[in-house]
């Protein structure tokens, strides 16, 4: 009796360090200078319950004047008006949703439930067709320059080219490590592929279905994000040591290794403001200022919220969406140095 009395005293007092723990934690993450680099305009209220406690939202797309969420947690992509920040439609049907791209007039989303990539029609947001999308498809991209649908397979450790038109596979390209996102490059159509096990970015040929060359990625280690800078051949490569790793598209060559926030998953690139995004789970945006091709600055760890792991741009805008569990935070740039 006397040991259980100890067990049951010991688990008390661990109980409550945790709990002292998690209320210090949020009480740092309210008590954060706002940030100066980017100012926040307005949360994007989650769609219906679901029968989790948790609601996650993976990647997110921006296409004209609808931003797309893959909310894994749910099995749907809502469809969110960004004039209004509203969410409009809901497309079910998609067991642990992952990425949204769009190629015409219809949608592409990554359902690694059924391991299946659901495509839906842009105008009414209907459902229509289901397509094999390999084992675990995750990130998802459209490659306009060779026309293709290409669905990065994260546990297949493959990628799944499809036709948008005839909505079918075309091919299966092995990768030979695990796939997060991916980057079409609009000049050759080559695929840039992180691979997060084995530290490296492969370059795909999706018309050969073959991986051409495969890239080193320096002193960063399990790659996630990726954003690409096409006017000027850099890849921006967030990797999980808190680095991010700026490569020459064309030669792989390492130009640059800057220092990133804890838990990074997104990458996105702003081509007129000259800025790069890393999204960092643990509560922040890293903002780099661009200033050559092969020079770059922090300019902030910006307070965002825990959870913050997905980032999305408006290209029209410029407006920055972070995904945060089941909600999403909007910001604005603001002009800096």
């Amino acid at each position: 009796m006397r040991v259980i009395r100890f067990l049951l005293k010991g688990l008390g007092v661990l109980v409550g360090l945790i709990i002292l723990g998690v209320i210090g934690f949020y009480v740092y993450l309210s008590t954060r200078p706002a940030p100066k680099t980017i100012k926040a305009v307005g949360i994007i209220t989650p769609p219906a319950p679901s029968r989790f406690p948790l609601k996650f939202i993976d990647y997110m797309f921006v296409n004209g004047t609808k931003l797309y969420a893959g909310y894994t947690s749910q099995g749907l992509v809502a469809v969110i008006d960004t004039a209004t920040n509203q969410v409009v439609a809901e497309i079910g049907d998609l067991p642990r949703t992952h990425g949204i791209a769009v190629a015409g007039a219809n949608g592409f989303a990554t359902a690694s439930g059924d391991d299946t990539v659901g495509v839906f029609d842009l105008s009414n947001n209907q459902l229509v067709k289901k397509v094999p999308g390999g084992a675990d498809p995750d990130a998802i991209i459209y490659d306009d320059k060779v026309r293709l649908i290409y669905a990065a397979d994260h546990d297949g450790k493959t990628g799944t080219l499809i036709d948008p038109v005839a909505m079918s596979v075309v091919g299966t390209v092995p990768l030979g490590g695990v796939a997060e996102y991916a980057q079409a490059d609009p000049q050759s159509g080559l695929i840039y592929q992180n691979l997060q096990d084995i530290s490296e970015l492969v370059v795909i040929d999706p018309q050969k279905q073959t991986v051409t060359q495969r890239y080193k990625l320096g002193d960063g280690t399990g790659p996630s994000g990726l954003a690409f800078d096409a006017a000027n051949r850099r890849l921006f490569s967030t990797c999980d040591n808190k680095k991010l790793v700026v490569l020459n598209a064309d030669t792989g060559q390492v130009v640059a290794t800057l220092p990133i926030g804890s838990g990074v998953d997104g990458a996105e690139y702003d081509p007129v403001l000259r800025r790069v995004y890393a999204s960092n789970g643990f509560g922040t945006l890293t903002v780099i200022q661009q200033d050559s091709a092969d020079s770059y600055r922090v300019l902030e760890q910006a307070p965002t919220h825990f959870g913050g792991h997905s980032v999305a741009v408006d290209p029209a805008t410029h407006r920055i969406y972070i995904a945060y569990f089941g909600s999403i935070a909007a910001y604005d740039p603001v002009p800096g140095p």
